[in-house]
């Protein structure tokens, strides 16, 4: 195994990774306010399916106690979808330094291409990360 900044790394996990998944648009994941003939993919739902793709891209490469936080997305959203269209997420794992992660994602519809991104993830510990946030809360309440 490789080492990561003093843990190792699945050899698995390597610039050049990618993934796909189609996602069908459902009502959930369309604005609303250009009533029933503008219901359309949003932009956050965009996001959510990028970042969902890149986590699940990786996460078989990490270790049991290691997970994947989105810290930075750099997004356009180019053109519609329409309402029950399906969207095609293609995500390529593009640079690891350290325990940084940069993917470059592109969203394409039946039609077109809809959307692209850049998009920077962290490796981190579960526990590690549980535990600051508890802290965090304590601190708060």
């Amino acid at each position: 195994m490789a080492e990561m900044r003093g843990h190792d790394v699945n050899p698995g996990l390597r610039p050049g990774l990618e993934m796909e998944r189609v996602v069908s648009v459902n009502a959930n994941m369309v604005i609303d306010f250009l009533g029933d003939d503008g219901r359309v993919l949003s932009t956050p739902s965009m996001i959510d399916a990028m970042e969902r793709l890149c986590r699940d891209m990786v996460k078989p490469y990490l270790h049991d106690d290691e997970d994947t936080v989105g810290v930075r997305i750099d997004a356009r959203h180019i053109a519609p979808t329409p309402l029950g269209m399906s969207i095609r997420v293609r995500a390529s794992l593009a640079s690891i330094d350290g325990r940084r992660l940069l993917f470059h994602v592109e969203v394409h519809d039946e039609r077109e291409k809809v959307g692209e991104a850049v998009h920077e993830r962290f490796i981190i510990s579960r526990s590690r990360f549980t535990t600051r946030v508890k802290d965090k809360r304590a601190k708060t309440v």
